[in-house]
Formats: C-alpha cells, structure tokens, sequence
C-alpha cells in the first residue's frame, strides 16, 4: 500500500549501517519510483535451456546418476527457465527410475505428459507436406499412447516457430539435437516464410479450439486436415502473380488421400483450363454510402454481423448523425466497447474513418426502446377495443398472449370483375 511503501521510504533514506535490504519482485511496474530511485535494480531474465541442461549434468554427475542427454533436454525446456524447477522434475526424474540404470528419456517424457518428439516432428512434416491421412494416423498413435492432444499443438507451433528461426538464421540457432534441427530446417528451406506464418496463426487458433473442445482429440483431427490442404495453398502475392501470368493458381494437384485429379486429355493444358475457367475480372463494388443512422443499421444487417446489430438496436440513443461522425447516449448495460466496435466496422465497410463518441444524455429512444413502446402502445390501444373488452368480459381470468398483423388477403381470381365481351 502507499502508507506502507511511504514508511519503507523512511527507513531507505537513512538505512542502518548493519542492514542491507534485497528487495525481488516480478511486478516492477508497482513499485513507486520513489522506492526505484534509491535502489541499486538488477534484471534477472530467464535461465536458457543449454544453461540449465549444464547445471544438471553436473548434479547428476556429484550424485553419481546417469541420465539420458535428452531427458535433460527435455527438462530444461520443461523449466521454463527456472532452475529451482528444473532440479525439482529431475528429482522426480531420478527417484521414478530403476537403481543402477540410466534414466531414459521416455520415462520423463512420460512423466512431464510429453509426446515423443521426433513423432511430433514426423506429424509436422507429413502436415507440410499435405498428406491428412498419415498425419490423422501418426496423431492418433501419439493419442493411443498418451499425448495430450493440447500438447501436440503445442508441439507444431514449436516445430513452426523453430522452422521459420531455422529459415531466417539457419539451423544452429536451434536448441535441440543436430538430427532433429536438421529435419526442422529442411523444412523451413523447402517452404516460403508467408506459409510458416500462415501456418502459426492456424495453429494458434487450433490450440483455442482444443482447449474449448468437448471432444479435444476430434478438433486436433479437423485442424490437422485445414492445415494439410493449407500448407500447399499460394499466399496472396503469389496467386496474384499467377493468376497474371496465366499460371494455375492452386500449389499441387490436392493432398494425398483423397479421389484422383482429373486428367488432361485432347491435348489440352492445366494452365488453358484454368484461364478458360477463371472468371471475367468484376469491377470492385462501391463503397456505401451512409446519410442516416438507419442506413447504419441496414448496412450491419446487409453485413450479418448479428451480435453487432443486436448491441446498436438495444443500446444506442442517438443523438446526432452526420457522414463520418456518430453521436449517442448508451443505454444502461451497454457494452464498454461498443463506441469501438463500431468505429472498426464501419470503417472496414466504408474505407473511411469515422469519429464515434458516447456522452451522457439527449439521445433519442434506441429502436428497441422505440418497438416495444410501439408495442406497448398497440396493446394498449387494443385492450380498449369494445369487442375485446366483451371477450373479456365474457371470459373472466381470459388474457392477452401475443399480438399479430394478420397478412392482407390476395384478391382470388373469382372475385375479379368479370371482362366484357369484345363483340358486345
């Protein structure tokens, strides 16, 4: 607290000549400067895996235990860091193995939860490669022996992010074992940096999915598929560039798995196909143009984003609209981020900023507000129809459930008039 820091702050200024005081904290951002500004500060960042596999080689080597050199790898990465932590897990480590034996790397697999990682690696490259079907079963066989499917993702999202390192600085910058860099690399070599990265984003979205999933080890499935059939799509400069040239647009003939392509026969040539087939360039649809807040609420509706369109109709007040610049008062419960949301939208569809501020009061009824006073209104007017009020009458403890326009009849064919005879 601030009295607590302010009495701390006393005791700095003329510290005792006996004492030293070692403040640790991870929230620097709290401490008053006051308190920062008389204080020698150090950061202390995390320990780095080949640091820490170091540190318990040599415990093992003082307490005369043999561990495998990748069961100690996986640890150190296991630690996060943390060098407390990495002693912890290989303790545990040391007191699951056999006497006399050397610790392997499964058995700490195993007990950090881990899937083998060379599999793993296996699974990356079939994915790259666009094989769903072999990717599915090599999952599945990871999954039969107790990989947690969350963990597999993780896994490819590190494999993806040690390739793209592997790309931009070459394969020594990895911390792992040579063949496995080695693998990794190839990868990253054989496929462009837009595809790694679109790979990231699918992946990291995967991994959202897996966690909210009810049946987690089914969504790792159906991201393995969108991944296999994404990893040989073109990015968006270069199917610009072949659909310039001619060129077909798709990377491969499809992933593996599936029915056969189909042939090219007459004579004929994928890439004649595909600019016969390709459609005629359309010239790109006019922005909307926007005169009244009701021509925003068509233009959310026309768009489809729902939840957007409930949250303006329900809690919006309008108090003054012009091209660019939208003025409301929120209704109570509205959304913190509404004002923002819709800035984003509207500028997504119209290609121009906009100015939208809230303020306290003056708005006009909100269109929810405004149809259940319609409503309200339309009922009203109704209870006091007399045929309504005898139906009533007649009916005691009878209420009014709902209220509905009944559609105006079409006139039938019998009920035209019926057309004059020419010769008459």
């Amino acid at each position: 607290s601030t009295s607590s820091f302010n009495a701390l702050l006393k005791t700095l200024e003329e510290p005792p000549p006996h004492v030293k005081f070692i403040f640790a904290t991870t929230e620097i951002r709290k401490v008053p400067v006051t308190i920062l500004s008389r204080c020698q500060r150090f950061d202390l960042r995390r320990v780095e895996p080949d640091v820490i596999v170091k540190n318990l080689e040599m415990i093992t080597e003082a307490e005369g235990v043999r561990v495998d050199a990748e069961g100690l790898l996986l640890i150190a990465r296991a630690a996060e860091g943390s060098v407390r932590d990495a002693q912890s897990m290989l303790d545990q480590a040391i007191v699951q193995g056999e006497p006399g034996q050397t610790v392997p790397a499964t058995l700490i697999r195993d007990m950090l939860g881990l899937a083998d990682r060379a599999q793993t690696i296996t699974l990356f490259e079939q994915t790259m490669r666009g094989e769903p079907g072999p990717a599915i079963e090599t999952f599945r066989t990871l999954y039969g022996y107790g990989a947690d499917p969350g963990q597999v993702i993780l896994d490819l999202l590190e494999h993806a992010h040690a390739a793209s390192v592997a790309k931009a600085i070459g394969a020594h910058a990895l911390i792992m074992p040579k063949e496995q860099a080695g693998r990794l690399a190839a990868i990253g070599a054989s496929v462009s940096a837009g595809v790694l990265s679109r790979l990231w984003q699918m992946l990291l979205r995967a991994h959202d999915e897996v966690r909210r999933s009810p049946d987690p080890a089914a969504a790792v499935d159906m991201a393995l598929i969108r991944l296999a059939y994404a990893a040989d799509l073109p990015g968006p400069e270069e199917a610009l560039r072949r659909i310039q040239t001619g060129a077909p647009v798709g990377g491969a003939p499809g992933p593996s798995g599936g029915g056969g392509g189909a042939s090219q026969g007459g004579g004929g040539s994928v890439t004649a196909q595909a600019r016969v087939l390709a459609p005629e360039p359309q010239a790109a649809e006019a922005p909307p143009v926007l005169q009244s807040f009701a021509d925003v609420i068509a233009l959310i509706e026309k768009k489809r984003d729902i939840a957007l369109r409930l949250d303006v109709e329900r809690y919006v007040r309008p108090v003054s609209f012009r091209p660019g610049a939208i003025e409301f008062e929120p209704a109570p419960g509205a959304p913190a981020n509404l004002a923002q949301r819709l800035i984003g939208r509207l500028r997504e569809w119209t290609g121009q900023p906009w100015l939208i501020a809230a303020r306290g009061g003056g708005g006009a009824e909100s269109q929810w507000e405004r149809q259940k006073r319609e409503e309200r209104e339309v009922r009203s007017e109704i209870e006091q129809d007399p045929f309504i009020l005898s139906v009533m009458a007649s009916f005691p403890g009878a209420e009014i459930v709902s209220i509905r326009n009944l559609p105006t009849p079409e006139a039938s064919p019998a009920d035209a008039p019926p057309e004059e005879d020419e010769d008459e």
